[in-house]
């Protein structure tokens, strides 16, 4: 979507905030998608970092759920005329 804009960043924090900035607050797309990948990205992080951390199933099927519908409205995005 950022390279749509000629937009690209160096980390994933840029690219997250850039979403924001230019798709979600546009209104392009739902608050809904930025909160979903924002909370994805939370989760990623604290996987990476906290070796403690366990993801119950339920929350892992929602976040999978949340990125199969963010890829989904993205490629409708592009797909249209």
């Amino acid at each position: 979507m950022l390279l749509t804009q000629n937009l690209s960043f160096s980390s994933h924090k840029g690219v997250i905030s850039a979403f924001g900035k230019y798709f979600v607050k546009t209104g392009i797309f739902p608050r809904e998608m930025g909160r979903a990948l924002n909370m994805a990205f939370e989760k990623r992080q604290i996987g990476d970092y906290e070796y403690k951390f366990v993801i119950s199933k339920e929350e892992a099927k929602k976040i999978l759920g949340d990125g199969n519908d963010f890829v989904e409205k993205i490629v409708q995005y592009l797909r249209r005329p």
